[in-house]
């Protein structure tokens, strides 16, 4: 028969072995489709899963050694309920900021709250076989787990941040309040006629504001190109310039291009394509459309100057679109 006073200890390990595997769980992204939004926060830029199982890993180590050093049943306490604490802002975040449930995620709560219960259950019933002053025990034990709790939801405060998701599609200087959006078609006549003139006031304007060149499907064809212009918009800032020129090359010759095609064109200038997958290929589609949708772009090509700061905006069409014009209007929304 197993003694009643071991039983609080057992369930602690349960309770914590399950926390473990949970941990693991997330690591491998198994309810990736249920916790998509939560998989992009970190804590302290780690992984949750990873930060479990380190976690987890240690705190079994803990109760594994706690009788045979001092101050070892504190040590548990400390990591137990500033955990809790931690975990009680884990679920206000998916609650208020994500408003989607972590089913993995909450049983990993679950295990940490119930770990806790069992180690209080634990101390009170050793309390009272040691035959403490039980009331002024009990109370400085739970004032201190209190106190672990409030540090654990002050270090999730500080550490649990999202990370960035949107891609990174912007060209010269990033720190800036103004951006310039170039909007054009691959196969609009004026747009190919303009595209002289925008190579060469690019130099001029990238190293001031940031940059993007946003593609607007009014001819069908220029979606076969588009997801060639956001992998060189992500991937080669440097070179991108002159990997459009050499795509509107590939534009005048075919309407719909293989990655052979464009790998073709683009290898005299020492760049290798790297292909987006079908959601990073989305994800650009609906920036695009966010751009000149937002802003009310209707023709092609089109420059939209914009500030973030001042809420200013100014768009220039077609011949209106020149150097000292692009100038003039980013003065003018600053």
């Amino acid at each position: 028969m197993i003694d009643h006073k071991k039983v609080p200890n057992i369930f602690l390990w349960l309770a914590s072995i399950a926390g473990f595997i949970l941990s693991v769980v997330s690591m491998l992204k198994i309810c990736n489709m249920s916790c998509s939004e939560v998989s992009n926060y970190r804590i302290f830029g780690m992984d949750f899963g990873w930060f479990g199982i380190v976690y987890f890993t240690i705190l079994l180590a803990a109760i594994a050694i706690r009788k045979r050093i001092k101050w070892g049943n504190w040590y548990v306490a400390l990591l137990l309920f500033s955990s809790a604490g931690a975990e009680l802002r884990f679920i206000w975040i998916q609650k208020y900021e994500i408003g989607q449930w972590c089913p993995v995620c909450l049983v990993i709560a679950s295990m940490v709250f119930a770990a806790c219960t069992f180690l209080v259950w634990e101390t009170f019933l050793n309390i009272n076989q040691n035959g403490e002053n039980m009331l002024k025990s009990k109370l400085k034990f739970l004032l201190t787990i209190s106190a672990f709790m409030i540090i654990g939801a002050g270090t999730a405060m500080v550490g649990v941040k999202a990370e960035a998701a949107e891609m990174n599609l912007y060209l010269g200087k990033q720190n800036t309040s103004t951006t310039v959006y170039f909007v054009s078609d691959w196969y609009c006549p004026a747009c190919i006629k303009m595209e002289p003139e925008i190579e060469k006031i690019y130099p001029s304007i990238s190293k001031n504001v940031r940059v993007r060149f946003v593609d607007f499907p009014i001819h069908k064809e220029t979606i076969s190109y588009t997801p060639y212009n956001l992998s060189f918009l992500l991937h080669e800032k440097g070179k991108y310039m002159q990997l459009r020129k050499a795509l509107s090359s590939v534009a005048k010759r075919t309407t719909k291009p293989t990655d052979a095609d464009v790998q073709a064109a683009i290898a005299p200038l020492g760049v290798k394509l790297r292909p987006l997958d079908q959601f990073e290929v989305l994800e650009g589609m609906q920036s695009d459309l966010m751009v000149y949708k937002g802003h009310g772009v209707k023709a092609t090509p089109s420059v939209v100057v914009n500030n973030s700061k001042t809420k200013k905006m100014k768009i220039l069409v077609g011949k209106q679109i020149s150097e000292k014009a692009i100038k003039a209007a980013i003065a003018e929304i600053s």
